[in-house]
C-alpha cells in the first residue's frame, strides 16, 4: 500500500476564523458528494441518508457562521450550536449589504408573539440534534414533520458555496474607511 499521509500542519498557518472556514467548506463539500449519490442512485434515497446531507450541511453552516463571527470578533462567545442565534450575531457584525445571505436552516416564527417563539423554541430540536439521532431524548419521536428531496437541495448546497466564496473573498479584503 502507498501511504498519503494527511496532517493537520497545513492548518497551522491560520487564523482561527480561517480554520472554521476551512471545515464549513469540507463539511458542505461532504454534503454534496452524498446529496449527488443519492441524486444518481436509486437506492442510496433513504432517510438515513437524508438527515446525514442535511447534518453535514447544517453544520457547515454553524462553522462558517462561526468563522465569520470570529473574524470580526476573535473574542465573541460561540460555544453553542444555535444557529438562529449566530446568524443574528452574524447580521449584527456584518450589516453591510455585501454580507447579505440568506442563511439556511433558520427558524421562521410568522405572527407568532416574542412568548409564543420562546414556547416553540423549546420544543423544537436544534439541527445538530434531529439530523444526528433517529428519535429525541427517551426515544420519543421528533415533534414535527420532515421531508428532504435531493435534487433540489443539490440547488441549497450550490448557493452555500457561492455565498461562502463571496463572503470568504469579502472578509478577506480590508475595510476601507468611509471617510477614506
Amino acid at each position: 500500500m502507498n501511504w498519503q499521509l494527511i496532517t493537520d500542519s497545513e492548518m497551522s498557518n491560520l487564523t482561527v476564523s480561517q480554520r472554521f472556514f476551512e471545515y464549513a467548506i469540507a463539511y458542505r463539500n461532504a454534503a454534496s458528494a452524498m446529496c449527488n449519490s443519492m441524486v444518481e442512485t436509486q437506492s442510496l434515497r433513504t432517510w438515513p441518508n437524508a438527515n446525514v446531507v442535511l447534518l453535514l450541511a447544517a453544520h457547515s453552516t454553524e462553522l462558517f457562521l462561526k468563522g465569520a463571527i470570529l473574524a470580526r470578533d476573535p473574542s465573541a462567545k460561540i460555544e453553542h450550536h444555535f444557529l438562529d442565534s449566530l446568524g443574528t450575531e452574524y447580521k449584527r457584525l456584518f450589516s453591510e449589504s455585501q454580507f447579505d445571505w440568506e442563511i439556511p436552516f433558520r427558524t421562521e416564527w410568522g405572527d407568532l408573539s416574542e412568548a409564543e417563539i420562546q414556547a416553540a423554541r423549546k420544543t423544537s430540536p436544534v439541527p445538530s440534534m434531529l439530523y444526528r439521532y433517529p428519535v429525541s431524548k427517551g426515544g420519543k419521536e421528533w415533534n414535527g414533520a420532515f421531508g428532504f428531496e435531493a435534487g433540489s437541495f443539490m440547488e441549497v448546497l450550490d448557493q452555500v458555496d457561492r455565498d461562502f466564496q463571496r463572503i470568504m473573498g469579502h472578509i478577506a479584503q480590508p475595510s476601507v474607511p468611509a471617510d477614506a
